[in-house]
C-alpha cells in the first residue's frame, strides 16, 4: 500500500471517531454516512432496505476527475475508497457494524451514468 493510501485510511479512521460518535445502531450509522456523502457533494438517488441491509445508491461526482491521466475511476474508486476503508475498520472493531464501502454497479436508468452503492448492516450470525 502506498503512503498516500495509508494516509487516507488513517484520515478515514480518525474521522470515524467524530462521524460515528454516539452512533451504535445500523440506522444511526447510515444516517451519518449519508450526511457525510452529501457534505462532499454526492447525489443520493435511492435508499432501499432489504433484509436488514441499508443500501445507499449514489452517483460519484468525482468519477471523471483526473480521468485523462489516471483512468475513469481513479479518484472515486481508488483514492476516496481508502477513506471508506478507515470507516470499515472503525465500524467493525468499535461498533460491530458491517459497512461495505462504495462499489460500482450497473446503469440504473437510460442515462449513460453508472451509479455506486454502499451497504450497512449488523453482522450476520454465520460470521459474514
Amino acid at each position: 500500500m502506498r503512503i498516500i493510501e495509508r494516509l487516507l485510511w488513517g484520515v478515514g479512521y480518525v474521522l470515524s471517531f467524530i462521524l460515528f460518535s454516539r452512533a451504535y445502531s445500523v440506522e444511526s450509522v447510515v444516517k451519518r454516512l449519508r450526511l457525510a456523502y452529501r457534505l462532499v457533494g454526492v447525489r443520493i438517488v435511492d435508499r432501499p432496505t432489504v433484509d436488514g441491509v441499508e443500501r445507499t445508491i449514489f452517483l460519484c461526482p468525482y468519477r471523471n476527475l483526473g480521468a485523462s491521466r489516471w483512468g475513469r475511476k481513479w479518484l472515486c474508486h481508488e483514492k476516496l475508497d481508502r477513506v471508506d476503508d478507515g470507516y470499515v475498520s472503525f465500524l467493525a472493531s468499535r461498533r460491530d457494524i458491517k459497512y461495505v464501502r462504495p462499489r460500482s454497479c450497473a446503469q440504473l436508468d437510460e442515462t449513460d451514468e453508472r451509479y455506486c452503492f454502499s451497504e450497512v448492516s449488523a453482522p450476520s450470525d454465520d460470521g459474514s
